[in-house]
């Protein structure tokens, strides 16, 4: 997760609520891949 806020902006460009911003993982960065290597599957490559 890059950030997160919550708007109380109703008329803005983002309406009311909690705003979550994710970023893809890297192969470095998978934690719980390396954890749980069977629980995830494999993506093809592209």
């Amino acid at each position: 997760m890059v950030d997160s806020w919550f708007s109380y902006d109703h008329h803005g460009d983002f309406d009311n609520g909690l705003h979550i911003f994710l970023e893809p993982v890297t192969e470095e960065d998978d934690r719980l891949r390396h954890l749980a290597p069977d629980y995830f599957r494999q993506e093809p490559d592209a």
